[in-house]
């Protein structure tokens, strides 16, 4: 009986406990919700609770109205009685009931069978493959083509990358988009704005618009212009330089993105969306279903009827569409196309978006539950605890390039993934920059070149690589190097469940500080060859989980330091 898989096995013997536990269901009543979900395991906050823990009795307790601990020992035995039963007994130790949780201790021979498998499969430990892979597309950054990316637009290329780097590893089918708003009123800003600037360089009198762009980055291509080609653009329309000033832009956006390590799957239009005819289509869905009318010379969306706060212009008086009807017709043609999720990472400032698109979705008679609208929270700059103003002159702000410039890629990756998206956070460039153990990415990456140093200066025998014995490990530090490695392929699986990649990082850590605690306390090459041999085996199957867990996050796995 091998490691692989013990996690999925032992779900099974908890759900059959729980049923041996609990009355069946009525005739005609679906499935337990209680038994739904509720048998899977999770990672216990200390190694000493052991490898796996389930909080089921809570739940079940609650329906009883019976202590916790009670149900749990009850479970506890169960387990323990069927794993016995169902051959892996060999594999696990224990399972003991403490506070109310189930906790499974898993037996040496699990453990180091978990080293093994690393070895084996190398940079496929961790990775799952699914008989029908789900389709899933991630709709992320897709700022428009009018200035630079933000700090917050550098967060969201970060989360919406991993994300799908992850969902990917766990054998989704992955699409990675970009929506470009290449139209409408921010565009045409940019070009009267480019155009003043050209004028300008031209020393000819032009102001900008109050609201257009006043960013030294227009002011640079205006004089550029200006210097190229002279006074050849003072008679062209103001069409010429909304294209010229939104290439230059989108240039600019995919070299960042390029530099970042983002190269996205697709890149979808709404100038596409409205010559192909699926925005006026959608609109046109949505009449037809009596989802449209006309009030105040506007038309309007009733998207109250669909759990909305109010009714939504689509169509102002002028005949100008308003930004939902592209939006509709965006997410109408993406499920269309039969992706069975949609994941769109979006700033705060749209959060007033997500229920009239569900809205809509719903009125086109398409699943709205299929939209999954993330909200990723801004971030704030800052410089050993001092916060770092975001703005530095009039139109201009810190830039995500400007961060690349500072900090590097490796170091902005991790620290964007350092909370969950949803919370704020806080971006220290300093630390960000140091190289100590304060900088948890230096922390994890000196791990890793610390291991590659141990084996490249390693003089074992020859045959200690094919006649490892792993049974010589005796010390808890092993033990508890073992437990994280066990736990990579869970926590991928939980990172992806919740689309919330920055519990990876938080595992990394943890991993990294348990490798430290133990080349501190023990030698890995010592005067045994057999011990020696066998804790080789271990770092070696620690610096692939590195590798692993960082290639998921888009970061370097260095071999020297």
């Amino acid at each position: 009986m091998t490691v692989l898989g013990l996690e999925d096995r032992l779900s099974h013997l908890l759900q059959d406990a729980l049923r041996r536990a609990e009355p069946p269901p009525a005739p005609g009543r679906g499935p337990d919700p209680l038994l739904e979900g509720a048998c899977r395991w999770e990672i216990p906050k200390d190694p000493s609770f052991g490898e796996l823990s389930n909080s089921v009795a809570f739940k079940l307790a609650a329906r009883r109205k019976q202590p916790p601990q009670r149900l749990a020992e009850e479970l506890a035995a169960a387990v323990l009685s069927s794993s016995r039963g169902s051959g892996l007994g060999t594999l696990v130790e224990r399972v003991e009931a403490k506070g109310g949780f189930l906790n499974v201790f898993l037996s040496l021979q699990a453990l180091t069978g978990v080293v093994r498998a690393i070895l084996a499969q190398g940079p496929r430990y961790g990775v799952r493959r699914q008989a029908k892979p789900l389709a899933v597309n991630v709709e992320f950054v897709s700022a428009n083509p009018t200035g630079p990316l933000s700090v917050a637009h550098g967060r969201q290329a970060a989360v919406g990358d991993v994300l799908a780097r992850l969902l990917r590893s766990q054998g989704y089918r992955v699409t990675a988009e970009y929506y470009l708003n290449d139209e409408g009123r921010q565009i045409e800003l940019l070009g009267q704005s480019l155009r003043a600037r050209y004028l300008q360089g031209l020393f000819r009198e032009a102001p900008v618009p109050e609201d257009g762009y006043h960013g030294a980055y227009v002011a640079e291509s205006g004089s550029r212009l200006a210097k190229e080609i002279g006074d050849q653009a003072v008679d062209k329309p103001l069409d010429y330089f909304m294209e010229l000033g939104m290439k230059e832009q989108l240039a600019e956006i995919r070299r960042v993105l390029e530099r970042f390590g983002l190269a996205f799957d697709r890149w979808t239009s709404q100038r596409w969306l409205r010559t192909s005819g699926r925005i006026e289509a959608a609109l046109k869905a949505l009449q037809e279903r009596g989802a449209l009318y006309e009030a105040d010379g506007a038309v309007w969306f009733a998207s109250t009827k669909f759990g909305d706060d109010k009714d939504r212009v689509v169509r102002k008086r002028d005949g100008e569409l308003t930004y939902l009807s592209p939006d509709i017709a965006y997410h109408q043609w993406k499920l269309q196309q039969g992706y069975d999720r949609l994941i769109n990472l979006w700033g705060p400032d749209h959060h007033g978006y997500i229920a009239r698109v569900k809205a809509a979705m719903s009125a086109l008679g398409l699943s709205a539950e299929r939209l999954d609208v993330r909200i990723v929270q801004l971030v704030t700059l800052s410089r050993g605890g001092r916060p770092v103003p975001m703005s530095k002159r009039q139109g201009e702000f810190v830039t995500f390039h400007e961060i690349l410039d500072e900090v590097g890629v490796d170091a902005t990756r991790f620290f964007y993934l350092m909370r969950t998206m949803d919370s704020p956070l806080d971006f220290d460039l300093e630390l960000a920059k140091s190289q100590s153990q304060d900088n948890p990415v230096y922390y994890i990456q000196y791990a890793h070149a610390r291991i590659c140093s141990i084996l490249a200066k390693a003089r074992l025998p020859w045959w200690t690589r094919c006649c490892t014995d792993l049974t010589q490990f005796r010390e808890p530090d092993e033990r508890v190097l073992m437990h994280w490695l066990f736990q990579y392929p869970m926590v991928l699986r939980i990172c992806a469940i919740s689309c919330e990649p920055h519990g990876i990082t938080m595992y990394l850590r943890r991993l990294a500080e348990s490798l430290h605690v133990f080349y501190t306390k023990h030698r890995v090459i010592g005067e045994d060859p057999a011990v020696s041999a066998a804790r080789a085996a271990l770092i070696r199957a620690t610096r692939q989980v590195f590798a692993n867990g960082l290639g998921v996050l888009g970061i370097s796995a260095p071999s020297r330091m």
